[in-house]
Order: C-alpha cells, then structure tokens, then sequence
C-alpha cells in the first residue's frame, strides 16, 4: 500500500489528534464490526512487479480477432479524428462542473451532445448520460412508475440478457409487476393489450434478435392506457429506421458505445436518454441548459441538479448524480464527424453486408431463423453447441457471435466487415459446424 505520509507527518498528526496509534482513530467502531484476522490479500509487490504480472496476464486475451459478435456492443470503425479530440486534456480531465464560471467548454460540449441525441432521436430534450445502455432502461422505467404511480411494467422478452438483469436488480419485482412478453414470428405481438394497471412498456429497436419492427400502432395503444412507451434503440441504425421520436415513443435510451466509444475491454460506456418536455422533472441525472450571463453572453449551466442532489434529495426518483462526460463528448465528437449522410451511410453499409452474408448462409443450407426482418444482427440454426463454435473459430481468428440459446448463434455485421471476412467466416463456419 502507498502512504503518501512520511513517518514525520504521521507523529506530527498523532500529537495534533493527541493519540499515539492509528487503531485510536477508529475506537468509536463496535469491536464486534471489526476484523479479528487480517484480510486475505496477496503482499503487496512493487510497481514493476504489477506492470510485469498484468502484462503477463494481458498476453491471455485474443485481440485481432474478426469481430462479429454484438448483442449491444458492435465493433464499428472510429475514425482517428474522434479518438484524437476525444483524447484532448482538457476532455480527459474535465470532472463535474459544478463551476460554470470555469467549466464552460465541458458544459457546451455536454450541450450539444443533449441537442445532437435530440437530433437524432425525434426527442424534445435529453440528459448529459447515464453510466450505460442498461442502467438508462431501469432509469427509464423508474421515471413512468413516478409518472404514472402504477405497478406495471411491460417488457419485450427479447431483450439483452443483461440489460433484463439490471432491470430485475434495480426494479423491486415484489413490489412492481413486470411482464415479459414473448414475441410472434419475430414482433411484439400488434393484438397485445394494454391495461390501466401498467406504468411502462419497453421494447428494444431492433429486437434483441436484430427484427426490426414499426412499433407506431402499439405506442399509439400503450398512448390510450396512458402507459408510459420506452424505446431502447440501435443509434448506429437511426439513420436508416424510422426514428423513436416519429414513432410516438415518450422516453428514449441507448447504449451509445457504438458512437464514439472503442470496445475497450466492455467498458466504459455511455447511456443515452432522451425524452419528452413534459418528463424534464423526472429525468435521472442532470441537464445542460443555455442561457445568458449578466453581459447578455450566451452561456452554459446545469439545470434540474437540486432535484437529486442537494436540496431536495428525499423527492429524487433516482440515486444518478452524474454522468459519462468524456464518452458523451466522444458521442458528440462522431456524430458531428458522421453529420446526417455519414449516420445513413454506416447503417446501410452494415445492412448491405449483413444481407450478402444471410445470402450465402442461407446458400450453403443455414438456417437464418430471422431473415426477412433482421437488420444488421441474426440469429442462426447451429448443430453443435454455439459456445464450442464460438470457440473453435476463435482458434480460425474470428469472434463468431454471441450464444443465443442452445442451438442457435447471434451474430452481427458491422460497417467495418468487409467480403474477405465475410467469406472467412463462412467458409470456417461450415467445416466447423459440419465436423
């Protein structure tokens, strides 16, 4: 452990606090809080020795594998224009801006990310982030309970595994009634009905499977119950579907690694959320706002923050307090880069790609359960395994999707893919699945 502390600072404290030990700092604990043993931790080693362990350990991970695995999280080109702005200090180090008199670049930054969301969501309003895609649903969902004080939550089944598992750590099942709703021949069933008991239905877009749906009729149906519509959304697809906003949807969330956020290791990321102005006073974490100073200048300033974190905590409908500021900077920076044609672009590329290769899967006999309503992800039909797959071309330098359940495999097909890969995969695929 390092102790920034010299043996004489630490007397020098002893005799300002008037003890001789620092167990006489913690005398107020119940002795029965205490440990009794120390904990079992290994003994500490140097810098050097740490740098050596870790890239020890790093040299375990496979890192140019082909990637077409997704699920949420899709391997999309990031031009070096945005890694490099990203990059910036004065982005790398911004912190919360409590100070707006100092913190006007980060604000306007903030800023224009909230109006860029908007943009391309067809929302009013939207925040400065939340931690991730996952955390933004249960937030979402938390915010129509509020708004409507009913118990219900209709929720897509085909949704990601772990963002349902957010959902059910954060969202008190005892206590609210979520509904998981099967879907029919790839749709949320269009006959589904809607009661006055239900706060919220959630629904991804595209489906979890990668179907896309126009969901306008049942946010018209969830509308007329006063049900509060969520959609959580593909952004890298918004330049080709119809847009949450023109649909009807009342909150909209995102997991907006794809836009301006490597993979990294799985994290971090960047939750987006937008909504409707009539939800301003619900919206979890904080919000950038434009105003003018005493000079008449246009300037910058967090809004709607004594909600939550000062004044007013015991109303908060929500526990955020802040946001992923440099991952939301990095969405700004990417979807100015992109600007509309570029959005449009790098969706319809992926679908094109992802269309040639359902086209020869389906060619050499595979079956692509979804190919008529899939996008830019599918699922297919596997004779083994899909993890004894995912592993076996693993060893061929490709990452081939993610298990979907026992004899079926999720795969997704980004812009960055090219024929070459494709046809990799293809050609690997059918001797391992075949074997």
């Amino acid at each position: 452990m390092y102790v920034p502390h010299s043996d004489i600072d630490i007397k020098r404290i002893f005799k300002e606090l008037k003890i001789s030990s620092l167990d006489e700092l913690f005398t107020h604990i119940p002795k029965q809080l205490l440990l009794e043993k120390g904990i079992n931790v290994p003994d500490s080693i140097s810098e050097l020795e740490a740098i050596e362990y870790f890239e020890k350990i790093s040299k375990k991970n496979k890192t140019d594998l082909i990637c077409f695995a997704g699920g949420g999280h899709y391997d999309v080109f990031l031009p070096h224009t945005v890694k490099t702005l990203t990059m910036r200090p004065e982005f790398m180090t911004s912190y919360t801006p409590y100070q707006p008199e100092i913190s006007q670049g980060v604000l306007q930054a903030l800023f224009e990310f909230q109006s860029l969301v908007c943009d391309l969501t067809e929302m009013e309003l939207a925040n400065a982030s939340l931690y991730d895609g996952a955390t933004s649903i249960a937030e979402a969902i938390s915010v129509a309970i509020n708004k409507t004080k009913r118990d219900g939550v209709v929720i897509s089944s085909s949704f990601n595994p772990n963002s349902k598992e957010v959902v059910n750590t954060l969202i008190d099942s005892a206590k609210f009634n979520l509904k998981y709703v099967t879907l029919k021949d790839d749709r949320f069933p269009d006959d589904y009905l809607f009661t006055e008991d239900d706060a919220a239905f959630v629904v991804s877009y595209p489906h979890y499977n990668g179907s896309a749906q126009d969901l306008t009729d049942l946010v018209s149906k969830a509308k007329e119950k006063g049900v509060v519509s969520i959609c959580y959304v593909d952004p890298t697809l918004l330049g080709i579907l119809k847009t949450p906003g023109n649909m009807g949807f009342d909150i909209v969330v995102a997991e907006g690694q794809s836009i301006g956020t490597p993979l990294s290791y799985g994290g971090p990321t960047v939750g987006w959320f937008a909504t409707k102005k009539e939800f301003a006073r619900l919206v979890p974490g904080r919000i950038i706002g434009e105003t003018r100073d005493s000079n008449n200048l246009k300037t910058y300033v967090m809004t709607l923050r004594a909600r939550e974190q000062d004044i007013r905590r015991e109303k908060a409908s929500s526990n955020i307090c802040t946001n992923q500021t440099l991952n939301a900077i990095g969405s700004a920076i990417h979807l100015c880069w992109l600007g509309p044609e570029g959005i449009y672009s790098m969706g319809y590329h992926a679908m094109q790609k992802a269309n040639y290769m359902k086209k020869l899967l389906l060619d050499k006999k595979i079956n692509v359960i979804n190919k008529d309503s899939s996008i830019r992800e599918f699922v297919i039909e596997t004779n083994k395994d899909p993890e004894i797959i995912i592993d076996l071309m693993a060893d061929k330098g490709i990452l081939a999707g993610i298990k979907y359940d026992d004899n079926h495999l999720l795969i997704a097909v980004t812009e960055k893919r090219t024929k070459k890969e494709i046809d990799k995969y293809i050609d690997n695929y059918l001797e391992i699945n075949n074997d």
